[in-house]
């Protein structure tokens, strides 16, 4: 049975993500799901912009002291923002004084604002070791200094140093007070703070020093994929984020930035006609990505010149930017006919891009019918997004009789592409038992999926870039939060770290690992049971143990098995 509250919430998610706002194409598929990802993502203001509630203070019209505290938490939300981007954008090569220079007198001025959350900041530097040495006593002092201000961020990071018995002289697992760290991070859920949420999220769904229950595993994770959801529909452009595996040898050693002389490579290239080359660069310059500054002026003239050459897939892009208004004017008359052109080449992205055209009624007449025939030439051609809007479509009944079935189906094609607002909406879907079974271990898995592509993730490949310039202290820690938070790359990479004794110093480094490899394990690295049978062979954390050792190595050959089959 179904109830009345969940369903309505369900279609309201559905209306909000495919027709809020302004104009746009529906959603961006993740970097690297296809080998020609559009540009762009829902138009500026788009998916519940309308909805979405704005009525806070009113600068212009409120009294001279609320004019004052408006200013300065406007003040304060820009500093740590640009900290933000700083850390994000950091280079490999940069040094750490030419980063501190740039980065500390944002954190002090906004600190000396008042900013709970700046102090904060400050602490979990401390924590990491970035553009400061690494120093666990003032790192304590400032997280606990903002933890009791009640700043999710002080409890959420202080609630990690206990988890890791981090807050003493000798760290390690047998000096960790798990109650404490527990009260830290649901004081830090409460108050909002996505990370803490998650893990309380994974403890529940896995039963890790709480008690297990998928209904309160769905109560947090569900809290965290709305915020994701929000997130990308907000963000006009979603900058990628790489995931690297350790344990893979030529993936560890690959930078995070192309090198100036490949860069100069796709710019001769591209001065020489090359449309390839031109659309390459238009991307990097676009999403500001591989150590390109981000740049969408210069990535619509790249887009323009391979345009001109007849390039379906810098037609589709160049109308995504109209859409949107980046780089170029806002037209879409002028996304309508690049649309069109590209669309007649057969590009599966401009395809999509006309359907939304006509479901919306932007640049052209509206026409369902027109929208549904353009959706499904791009669906398959496996485009992320037209299976997304079909999906949409479908569970609304625009232009088509409803048909949940039909819709779990499309919203599947798209999830198994990583479709953010797919799998949130199978996760409904799963919940309300609409067009499927009514499955809570289904739905909390899919919605842990979303939760894990929130911008919480930069710390994954921030931690890579760690590793490669020779942090390890602060690659572990961010693998560590990261592996707390139930991303099984981080568990498995901060195993792997462990395992070779690269950035933590403790005696208990290989429980540390076996935990870390034991949690990567359930959630289905075939590999991690492989290890963790050589553990218990050769007792690493332990008196050897053939019969535990030989159960792993088993189900690291089986679980192979079936995945290769």
């Amino acid at each position: 049975r179904v109830s009345k509250g969940p369903v309505s919430r369900m279609v309201a998610v559905i209306w909000l993500l495919l027709l809020g706002g302004r104009p746009g194409v529906g959603s961006t598929s993740l970097p690297g799901s296809s080998s020609s990802p559009p540009v762009g993502s829902a138009a500026k203001g788009s998916v519940g912009a309308a909805e979405l509630d704005s009525s806070g203070p009113d600068a212009a019209s409120a009294p001279a002291g609320e004019t004052a505290a408006f200013n300065k938490t406007a003040k304060i939300e820009e500093l740590l923002k640009e900290a933000a981007e700083l850390r994000f954008a950091r280079r490999v090569d940069e040094e750490e004084e030419d980063f501190a220079k740039k980065m500390f007198p944002k954190v002090a001025e906004a600190e000396g604002l008042g900013s709970a959350e700046a102090t904060a900041l400050r602490g979990e530097l401390y924590l990491l070791g970035e553009g400061v040495p690494a120093n666990l006593t003032l790192a304590m002092r400032h997280l606990q200094a903002a933890a009791d201000r009640g700043n999710p961020r002080g409890q959420l990071h202080l609630a990690f140093l206990y988890d890791w018995g981090m807050h003493r002289a000798s760290p390690g697992v047998k000096g960790k007070d798990e109650p404490l760290a527990l009260l830290h991070y649901y004081f830090a859920a409460v108050g909002g703070q996505p990370e803490a949420q998650m893990v309380l999220g994974y403890r529940h769904l896995y039963g890790a020093g709480v008690p297990k229950s998928c209904n309160a595993a769905i109560k947090y994770y569900s809290k965290v994929a709305q915020q994701v959801v929000v997130h990308h529909a907000e963000k006009s452009i979603a900058k990628p984020i790489e995931l690297v595996r350790l344990s893979d040898d030529k993936a560890r050693a690959n930078k995070l930035e192309e090198t100036e002389d490949v860069i100069q490579y796709y710019q001769h290239s591209a001065d020489n006609g090359n449309a390839d080359a031109q659309v390459a660069l238009g991307q990097l310059n676009f999403y500001g990505a591989r150590g390109v500054a981000q740049n969408t002026e210069r990535a619509a003239e790249y887009f323009r010149a391979a345009a001109a050459q007849g390039n379906a897939a810098a037609k589709s892009n160049l109308a995504q930017m109209h859409i949107q208004g980046l780089g170029v004017q806002e037209s879409n008359k002028t996304a309508f006919k690049y649309f069109q052109e590209a669309a007649a080449q057969g590009d599966a992205a401009a395809q999509n891009g006309l359907g939304f055209m006509y479901l919306h009624g932007y640049g052209t007449k509206q026409d369902h019918q027109k929208a549904i025939k353009y959706f499904k030439m791009s669906s398959e051609q496996g485009n992320v997004d037209a299976q997304f809007n079909l999906g949409a479509m479908y569970f609304a009944g625009m232009g088509i009789d409803v048909d949940y079935g039909a819709a779990l189906q499309y919203f599947t094609l798209a999830g198994h592409q990583g479709h953010i607002r797919s799998l949130f909406n199978l996760a409904q879907m799963h919940i309300n038992g609409l067009g499927t079974v009514q499955s809570c271990p289904i739905a909390v898995k899919l919605f842990k999926s979303v939760s894990e592509r929130g911008p919480w993730a930069r710390a994954l490949s921030t931690a890579h870039r760690d590793y490669l310039r020779g942090d390890y202290h602060s690659a572990f820690i961010k693998y560590s939060r990261a592996a707390d938070q139930g991303y099984e790359l981080a568990q498995s990479n901060a195993a792997w770290m462990l395992e070779r004794e690269i950035g933590y110093e403790s005696t208990d480094k290989n429980d540390v690992a076996l935990l870390h490899l034991q949690r990567a394990a359930v959630q289905g690295n075939v590999d991690a049971h492989r290890v963790i049978g050589d553990h218990y062979y050769y007792g690493l954390s332990k008196a050897p143990n053939f019969e535990e050792a030989a159960k792993h190595y088993t189900l690291a050959g089986e679980q192979k098995k079936a995945h290769a089959n």
